[in-house]
């Protein structure tokens, strides 16, 4: 708990963030989802105001747990950093940024959207609000937390106390974390894929995997090399400009 304390400011940031990101990816899945089964939720919850309130304890519930838990776990296997300037980190930050957000706007409108003509019907209709706010928050914050800063953290540390006990850990569990982290974040985008497009093909799989798969790996590399801070920042900036190039020029 030490490490909680002595960045409990960081701690309590991640925090506010996940509410206001549980808020609005709440408002945002009433879009989305089912009427029916919206319905059916409000009524067991009462009303849609409770049924709100629900969703974001439950999400800030996650957040407290995988926060504070992560950030244990960072911290025995060396990988916890405070945000320190770093000419190297920007330079890939922005890098990162650039390349992910012209992928995901572009590279999906053109490339993809031309393979399968309902991911080129995505774009027919401009973001809303409450869109952006969660992919800003609960997309490029919460899922640094869950993905790299808890899950890829467990992994080396299951790890290394399974083989490396009272030895350095080798840069290879490292690398082997983040690519098993990246691939189940892009697996865990299969659910909502499939749901949105109403089935699974082989376009949209290696849509899945490499629009995810690949940058879980970039946000892993700056976890690893130079702390969590820039892995979020990078997945925030992606969602940030992809989305300004959307509104703007598709």
């Amino acid at each position: 708990m030490k490490i909680i304390k002595e960045n409990w400011k960081f701690f309590l940031f991640i925090i506010l963030i996940c509410v206001i990101g549980g808020y609005y990816t709440t408002l945002y899945s009433f879009e989305s989802v089912d009427s029916k089964v919206l319905e059916d939720a409000i009524k067991q919850t009462g009303s849609k105001e409770t049924l709100i309130l629900i969703s974001v304890i439950q999400i800030s519930i996650y957040a407290v747990f995988f926060t504070s838990l992560g950030m244990i776990l960072s911290d025995k296997v060396g990988l916890w950093k405070k945000f320190e300037k770093n000419k190297e980190a920007f330079k890939y930050l922005i890098i990162i940024s650039i390349v992910g957000s012209l992928l995901i706007s572009f590279g999906d409108y053109y490339i993809f959207g031309s393979l399968l003509k309902p991911i080129k019907d995505l774009y027919n209709s401009k973001p809303s609000l409450d869109y952006i706010i969660s992919s800003f928050t609960y997309g490029g914050i919460f899922e640094e937390i869950l993905m790299r800063l808890f899950f890829m953290s467990l992994i080396i540390w299951f790890i290394s106390n399974l083989f490396y006990k009272k030895k350095e850990i080798p840069t290879w569990v490292f690398i082997a974390s983040n690519i098993i982290s990246a691939l189940f974040f892009a697996t865990a985008h299969l659910p909502n894929t499939q749901q949105l497009f109403g089935e699974l093909n082989f376009i949209l799989l290696l849509r899945c995997f490499l629009l995810n798969g690949a940058f879980g790996l970039a946000f892993g590399y700056l976890y690893r090399k130079y702390s969590i801070h820039y892995a979020m920042l990078a997945h925030f900036s992606i969602h940030l400009i992809s989305k300004i190039l959307w509104l703007l020029f598709i």
